[in-house]
């Protein structure tokens, strides 16, 4: 702002290089001004037209200027058709499918593509099919908003019906008809002159080339194996699994079998292997909260339970009183917020909770110095993601179980060698080591000017709103850096993601855009208000965690800053200003076209449309 001077290398009247006739009055400034101009046309002043003539005028003589193009001979704000290539077919990929399909009905002004690296939908639900795999969040507030399940088995559904429900949706809504099964994307560059992604996807073998004006990130976060890196790992002559590349194959009851790590997959792993096999032996590196379950006051006693026949029947016969339990169990997790509030009485009493239960699991456990460990826990519930485990400490109480802290050295080819010496033997061990969760995408992403993201993203991978980032025109992520998925509804905040994601493609369609990227200043300036925010939360406490990308301090990357409807807040009213927007043409009003709206219909259609919403 300029007030009583001059700016931008302005003295004596010279602004931008032009020198206006004299002196300024009270000051000229490229921005706002106070009692001077701001580029336009004040007392004769404006910024490079002094004296001249304007662009306009040039064409009212018959010129053409630099940003002089033809009447476009159609209405204005009609819609050009737009690729949207989309990369995963589980909840994400196949909710923005429907949205397109059904929901907004935009099939005449996008033409969607989903590629998808396996034989079937279903994202991590068709990958994860290791024993005791199951969702902690309710079921009837996990499942697609346009597709209400009454018929879930439990509380807390299998990851095997959660997955059998998602692929009956898909056919019964044909969402199957935009997928490509079997294409794993391979590369995709940002092509600056065409405004499009260059495509390539392998197919079996085949390398596809495509092309899209919009790039969808749809794989999520956890999505690719972080084996441990351990010495001697490919050495072990047993079987060697992944939680997220179980073998089904494989008959691990009564052997001998080792779980690394005590994350969500090693929870339930273990629950569910103890009672089957011979031996088991826990190895974990640090303590975690074992917590109560998520809307454990909407249980009997707390716990998981089945739904009776009479319920589901309620619930199928009765659509409302079916959205009744749907939308109390929604506002119950998006309340889990404040239970990750520190110091707010909800995250107190979450802690007493927790801490109380744990002492009540771990009373058969005979060894005291590992009930010691367990319970010596000097961050808050929360700051690793929660993990309800029902029967995992009570695991520990038979003979055939026992978790170990003692550091791993080795594998070897019979087992694992700990740092004191001891070599335990296994059959079978088990890397429930979880995902790398850099956020960066498991393909080749070259983005303007050859950004990527494989190494700005390494160690604090920032976005904006979780959403986009800054030298990826056209590129959309859900559930990128900062997403909410740890206290809200995560089928939720993905439909809201795609109304913005689709809000941003029409815009595109229908005024002529060839790009937006999100500026860097506004990346930054939103990331810094979000680690602001998040001292407030219990993901910073000192603990190593996926919500701090493994490290035990610093910058938080795997939680939003807010609660979810402060997402859908901000989701619904982020504002062009904070994007660069490149046009096709020469002039950004080119949409506006041959000067009638798509409802003139040359004169014929219904002109005073307008008044049918008028209270009479």
């Amino acid at each position: 702002m300029a007030m009583n001077g001059t700016t931008n290398g302005s003295t004596n009247g010279t602004t931008n290089g032009t020198t206006t006739n004299g002196t300024t009055t009270n000051g000229t400034t490229n921005g706002t001004t106070t009692n001077g101009a701001t580029n336009g046309h004040l007392n004769g002043t404006s910024n490079g037209h002094v004296g001249e003539e304007t662009p306009a005028t040039k064409v009212a003589n018959g010129q053409t200027p630099g940003n002089w193009v033809p009447c476009a001979e159609k209405p204005a704000y009609s819609r050009r058709k737009i690729r949207i290539a989309c990369v995963g077919a589980g909840y994400s990929g196949l909710t923005l499918a429907h949205k397109i399909d059904h929901e907004l009905k935009l099939n005449d002004v996008t033409d969607l593509v989903i590629y998808e690296k396996n034989s079937a939908v279903g994202g991590t639900w068709f990958e994860n099919t290791y024993p005791g795999v199951a969702c902690d969040i309710p079921s009837h507030a996990y499942g697609f908003l346009f597709e209400p399940n009454p018929n879930w088995s439990k509380f807390f559904s299998p990851g095997a019906e959660i997955n059998e429900y998602i692929q009956r949706t898909a056919k019964k809504w044909n969402l199957e008809r935009n997928i490509e099964f079997n294409s794993r994307v391979k590369e995709t560059v940002w092509d600056d002159e065409s405004g499009k992604w260059k495509i390539q996807v392998d197919q079996d073998g085949t390398l596809k080339h495509d092309e899209a004006d919009i790039l969808v990130n749809a794989t999520g976060f956890l999505n690719k194996t972080n084996w441990p890196v351990i010495e001697g790992l490919a050495d072990f002559k047993g079987k060697l699994v992944h939680t997220s590349k179980w073998d089904n194959e494989y008959d691990w009851t009564n052997k001998s079998v080792a779980v690394i790590g005590n994350g969500s997959s090693g929870i339930q792993c273990v629950t569910a292997m103890q009672p089957k096999v011979k031996k088991l032996v826990n190895f974990v590196r640090n303590p975690t909260w074992v917590s109560v379950n998520f809307c454990f006051d909407k249980t009997p006693d707390g716990l998981n339970f089945e739904y009776t026949e009479e319920q589901k029947n309620e619930f199928s016969s009765d659509p409302k009183a079916h959205f009744k339990h749907r939308r109390e169990l929604e506002a119950s997790v998006n309340g889990f917020f404040y239970g990750m509030y520190k110091d707010h009485p909800m995250q107190q009493g979450l802690k007493a909770l927790c801490r109380q239960q744990m002492e009540e699991r771990v009373q058969g456990i005979k060894d005291p110095e590992v009930v010691s460990r367990i319970l010596d826990l000097d961050f808050n519930p929360g700051c690793r993601r929660l993990t309800p485990g029902e029967g995992y400490l009570e695991a520990f109480a038979n003979d055939n179980a026992v978790m170990s802290f003692k550091p791993i050295e080795r594998i070897t080819e019979d087992g694992i060698r700990t740092v004191d010496g001891q070599e335990h033997k296994f059959d079978m061990i088990v890397c429930a080591t979880g995902f790398d969760t850099t956020f960066i995408p498991s393909w080749d992403l070259v983005g303007r000017n050859g950004a990527r993201l494989d190494e700005r993203w390494k160690i604090n991978p920032e976005a904006f709103f979780s959403v986009q980032v800054d030298t990826m025109p056209n590129y959309f992520v859900f559930n990128g850096p900062n997403p909410a998925v740890s206290h809200g509804s995560v089928l939720t905040q993905i439909s809201w993601t795609c109304d913005y994601l689709l809000r941003w493609a029409k815009k595109i369609a229908t005024e002529d855009i060839k790009s937006i990227d999100v500026k860097r200043e506004a990346v930054d300036d939103y990331n810094v208000y979000a680690q602001e925010f998040l001292k407030r939360m219990v993901w910073s406490d000192g603990c190593h965690s996926w919500y701090k990308n493994g490290k035990g301090s610093g910058h938080v990357t795997g939680v939003y800053p807010g609660t979810i409807l402060h997402l859908k807040d901000c989701l619904e009213n982020i504002g062009g200003e904070h994007f660069n927007i490149d046009y096709r043409s020469k002039n950004r009003f080119h949409f506006l076209g041959n000067g009638e709206s798509l409802h003139d219909k040359s004169g014929a259609g219904d002109l005073a449309y307008y008044m049918d919403t008028m209270n009479i």
